[in-house]
C-alpha cells in the first residue's frame, strides 16, 4: 500500500498497514490513514494466498465482516 501511494505522489498521506495471519493461506490485511479532512480511514482486505501469491482478494469495510469472510471461505 505504501508503494502504491509513493507512485501515486500522494503527499501528506501516511498509511499504516497492518497484517494478520487466519490460517494457513489466509490473511486480513488492514490500512489506516488520516484523509483530507483529518478523519481516520480504515479499511480491510481478505487475501487469500496460494504457493505464495496472491489469488483472490476481498475488501470489506469492517474487521468484524472481514473475519467472517474469512471464516465463511476457509471453512
Amino acid at each position: 500500500m505504501s508503494h502504491q501511494i509513493r507512485e501515486r505522489d500522494v503527499r501528506g498521506v501516511e498509511v499504516q498497514p497492518d497484517f494478520t495471519l487466519v490460517g494457513d493461506d489466509m490473511v486480513i490485511g488492514s490500512t489506516q490513514w488520516l484523509d483530507a479532512d483529518g478523519r481516520l480511514q480504515e479499511r480491510f482486505q481478505v487475501l487469500t494466498l496460494r504457493d505464495g501469491k496472491i489469488v483472490d482478494m476481498q475488501g470489506c469495510t469492517t474487521l468484524r465482516q472481514a473475519e467472517r469472510f474469512a471464516r465463511r471461505k476457509s471453512g
